[in-house]
């Protein structure tokens, strides 16, 4: 077997830590402006390393006389992570984060000396005191942004699922399987031949699925959550895997015969593939829609404890109770990785929302974060002292564990810890984490089964996996329903009252803007009219230079009839009618002079009627803005009281829905 190259570095390690005890000096991290691979890293690897790993006999294929054959890594893949100490391989291993630890069979190295390691490939690894430092490595562990399988509308929620619970106990056996929806605020709790189906935020109990076989040993949701896939059955019995519609609660299909229980199964994106594990120590993968077996896959040698697909369904990881773990092409059922650095029982097995990283938890104590790209473990966490139980991801990338030591635990996506959650009353056998992060999930030895909020660890909200009966949850809903009475009365008053305050502020308001705008349309009208009059004076004007011609005109007809000789008649008629024409003429032009005059004097006064409405309407501003301001308030207070209001009604409303489901079940 060849010698891991992380192995060789532990050598060197142990060199370093000889070397220090030595007397032989090397700048403190803290002494020198930049940690340098000339000046603090290879004068050890020099004195201790270099006549095993040099670029002439690189053991395992390892080199460490250059930064860039120690970037390179050797056989096993990369031992550092540019600029990410904790990332890499070589400082896990000698911080003791990464198993086997090293120097081997020694202490730990002087954290000072971890320190130094750490911060010369945090700097970008330079070579030199004048060297530019590397760019930094694509890490691993950062998630890659891929299709979340988030449904369109509405997440599934249980609709019609049955409320008969198929066994009342006095009090839970240990708890065997738990799961959360990826987009709803639903948790999956097994029970004893049923499944329990709880609202996460309120801890309200929506239905439970009967499971005649035997024990749910795993639940998993389907990628968009409309689904969840059980396994269990009978020890030394059967073992199934079934698949149910999370709204109704029907048993879509059934899948697997096996001798024994099943201990984990999962249904890949497209929900064409059922894979299966158990005591049989066979992996099964089944096609849903027939439930013709597709693949027999002989590999394990102890129980398969642990199976899931990536989310993308192109691969399947299974883990066995000897430390077994394997990954398969999900299509083919042709191996994929053997991954062997476990040294105990593989319990749980979860993927990152984007398929290119996985975690296994272990009885060894430890989840590792495993590259599927590169078939190495990119991370070890020493999560719970004894053993870790079980490991899911969120869809931030963030791990939650739960272990023997009665602990459930949060780390990032780096896999360091966040928080650890108060011990529960015996070894801790499941988690899961809700859609949004929120809240935990954690079952134990003794059957309690605690809900508890990220952000606040103190917090502790108990449901059961063995819920009472029909009749007793009917009636402890009427009762909640009744104590919501007072609550849902008193906020619909605030809501009232606040809508009351509402129309008033906007019928106020309107009335103003009304008010105004009748000013406006006033103001405009009246200066239409002014215009009209200034245009009839100027046509007037226009009309005067020919009516004074005509006038002048008539006027020399009347001089000249008068200097003629008024001989009969017929003369004087014909004076007479010149005469008249002309005072006719006369009196239109003053006529029309007067109507000049009465224009123009119309006008004025209608431009100053529109000037006095146009000042109204400006001087009623500050009083339209105030009572603007006066409905926004009012309007606030409407949005305020309202979200109380339609909270309890909203719980109300699930309430009664869920005692109507109860009074038919009873």
């Amino acid at each position: 077997m060849k010698t891991k190259p992380f192995v060789v570095v532990a050598c060197c390690l142990i060199a370093l830590l000889s070397h220090q005890a030595a007397g032989d000096e090397t700048t403190p991290a803290d002494a020198a402006p930049k940690i340098t691979f000339d000046d603090h890293i290879k004068p050890i690897f020099r004195q201790h390393c270099f006549s095993c790993h040099n670029q002439g006999e690189a053991k395992s294929g390892l080199a460490l006389d250059s930064v860039s054959a120690v970037t390179a890594g050797g056989a096993g893949g990369d031992v550092v992570v540019v600029g990410d100490a904790e990332g890499s391989r070589l400082w896990q291993l000698v911080a003791h984060e990464d198993s086997p630890a090293m120097p081997p069979e020694q202490e730990k190295l002087p954290q000072d000396q971890i320190d130094l390691i750490a911060a010369w490939i945090r700097g970008g690894m330079p070579e030199n005191a004048d060297s530019k430092v590397a760019a930094p490595k694509a890490n691993p562990l950062a998630m890659v942004s891929v299709g979340t399988g988030k449904p369109e509308g509405q997440a599934a929620m249980p609709q019609s699922v049955p409320q008969s619970v198929a066994v009342v106990t006095p009090r839970a056996s240990a708890i065997t399987a738990i799961a959360a929806s990826p987009w709803a605020p639903l948790v999956a709790v097994a029970g004893q031949k049923q499944i329990s189906l709880y609202h996460s935020d309120s801890a309200l109990l929506l239905g439970v699925l009967p499971f005649d076989e035997g024990v749910a040993q795993s639940i998993r949701f389907s990628r968009d959550g409309a689904f969840i896939v059980v396994a269990g059955g009978e020890h030394s019995s059967r073992g199934i895997a079934a698949i149910y519609d999370i709204k109704t609660g029907n048993r879509i299909t059934t899948v697997g015969d096996e001798l024994d229980v099943a201990f984990d199964a999962d249904v890949n994106d497209r929900m064409t593939q059922v894979a299966l594990g158990g005591p049989q120590r066979m992996l099964r993968i089944y096609d849903t829609a027939t439930g013709e077996l597709q693949f027999d896959i002989k590999k394990h040698t102890d129980w398969i404890y642990a199976v899931a697909f990536s989310p993308d369904g192109v691969l399947v990881a299974s883990g066995d109770r000897s430390a077994g773990l394997c990954v398969w092409e999900a299509s083919t059922g042709r191996p994929y990785l053997e991954l062997n650095e476990h040294k105990g029982a593989i319990n749980a097995i979860a993927w990152r929302d984007d398929s290119n990283v996985f975690a296994s938890a272990s009885d060894d104590g430890t989840v590792k974060l495993w590259d599927v790209v590169a078939g190495t473990a990119i991370k070890t966490i020493n999560a719970h002292g004894g053993g870790v139980m079980a490991v899911r991801f969120d869809h931030q990338g963030r791990l939650v564990t739960c272990g023997k030591d009665n602990r459930a635990k949060l780390w990032d996506p780096s896999g360091n810890l966040i928080r650890e959650f108060p011990p529960l009353s015996e070894a801790a056998l499941e988690v899961a984490i809700t859609y949004d992060g929120s809240r935990i999930i954690t079952g134990d030895w003794n059957g309690q089964v605690a809900v508890t909020l990220t952000e606040s660890p103190d917090s502790k909200t108990l449901i059961a996996a063995n819920p009472p009966t029909a009749k007793q949850r009917h009636d402890e809903v009427a009762a909640m329903i009744a104590a919501l009475v007072p609550d849902f009365d008193a906020t619909l008053a605030s809501v009232n009252a606040a809508n009351v305050a509402l129309a008033e502020a906007v019928k106020q308001r309107e009335k103003l803007q009304a008010d105004k705008q009748q000013q406006l349309t006033a103001a405009e009208t009246a200066k239409q009219v002014a215009a009209a009059e200034i245009d009839k004076a100027e046509q007037i004007k226009n009309e005067f230079p020919a009516m004074v011609l005509a006038s002048r005109d008539i006027h020399d007809r009347v001089i000249a009839a008068r200097l003629q000789p008024l001989d009969g008649d017929a003369a004087q008629e014909q004076l007479a009618a010149i005469e008249s024409e002309l005072a006719t003429t006369l009196s239109s032009l003053s006529g029309k002079r007067r109507e000049q005059l009465s224009a123009r004097r119309m006008a004025a006064a209608k431009e100053q009627e529109s000037v006095q409405a146009l000042a109204l309407a400006e001087s009623m501003s500050p009083t339209i803005a105030a009572a603007e301001s006066a409905e926004q308030a009012a309007k606030a207070s409407v949005d305020a009281a309202k979200p109380a209001h339609n909270a309890i009604a909203s719980r109300r409303s699930e309430l009664e829905n869920l005692l109507k489901q109860l009074a038919e079940a009873i």
